[in-house]
This record gives structure tokens, sequence and C-alpha cells, in this order.
């Protein structure tokens, strides 16, 4: 006998990904002559969700070691750079509790600084980086129960089962 029992479940209702960009200028006192390195950390980040796009507010340190005095000395430049990007999702399922929403948003490829130029003393950096979002809903699925076994008593005290110690010593 088969039935066709009714679940209720968590599942993906909505994904989308996305590459972005960020273009930084950083001003410095200092006349830059050279970039000897560019370093992203301490990048958060918070998601929500608002129609079928998924809000990405965030913040990224970025860290640029550079040349001054014609190459003589070097000094590090640190900044904070917020965000607020968005990613379009698809809807996986229709049919789903709205109001049961949960974003979850991974990062698929961290920050890195694709370019780094100086002009007028200024640093243009462009940063890159990608991001996964996904919308958790509450939905139903139907499965089917073959047989389904009522559990008794009787069938849990079949397992005790008499244990030979001298198994061993038996030809």
């Amino acid at each position: 006998m088969n039935e066709v029992r009714e679940i209720v479940t968590k599942a993906v209702v909505a994904k989308g990904k996305k590459v972005m960009h960020i273009s930084h200028e950083l001003h410095t006192t200092a006349h830059p002559y050279s970039i000897l390195g560019c370093w992203i950390i301490n990048h958060e980040f918070e998601a929500s969700k608002h129609d079928n796009l998924i809000d990405i507010d965030g913040s990224l340190e970025v860290n640029i070691w550079y040349s001054t005095e014609e190459n003589t000395k070097t000094d590090v430049l640190r900044e904070i750079i917020t965000y607020q990007k968005n990613i379009k999702v698809k809807q996986i399922v229709n049919d789903y509790l709205k109001n049961s929403d949960d974003v979850l948003a991974k990062i698929l490829k961290h920050p890195t600084v694709t370019n780094a130029k100086i002009n007028n003393d200024v640093i243009y950096l462009d940063i890159e980086f990608e991001v996964l979002a996904e919308v958790i809903g509450e939905t139903k699925m139907q499965v089917t129960v073959f047989n389904p076994i009522e559990t008794q008593e009787e069938d849990i005290e079949d397992l005790d089962i008499e244990v030979n110690e001298n198994f061993l010593g038996e030809s």
C-alpha cells in the first residue's frame, strides 16, 4: 500500500550570483611615485532581501604600499571602503511561504585589486569579487511512502540474540 504525504521543509527558493566591481580613489598628502603592493583585508558584509533583489551592504579595508621621493622611501596608505550592491535572484520555487525568507550570501571569489594606477598624486583602484546569494523559504513537497512499517515491541525483543562465548574452543 502506497501513501502520499506532504512534508513542510526549508529549501532554496531563489538564487543568483554576481561579479562585483568597485572603483575607488585614494588621496594622499605624500606624492606617490610607484605602487609596490595592494592588499584587501577585513571584508565584511550583510545581505537582505528586497523583492527580487538581494541587497549587499559591506566594507573592506584597502592597504596600498607605495614609494615616494623617486623610489627612495615607502609608505602604506590604509582606508576603509564601504559599498552597496545588489544581486538579482531567479525564482526557483514559486509556491512557498513568502514571510519565511532567510538570505544566505557567500563569497565565491574574495576581493582583489585588479588595477591600480597613479594619476596626479591620486591612486585609482579597481576591485573585483564574486558573491552567491540564495533565498531559503518554507515550502511543501510530496513524498510517496511504500509499505509503512509499524514498529512493535516484539520486533525489538527479537534482536536479543544469545552469544556462544565458546565458539573458538569448538572444532
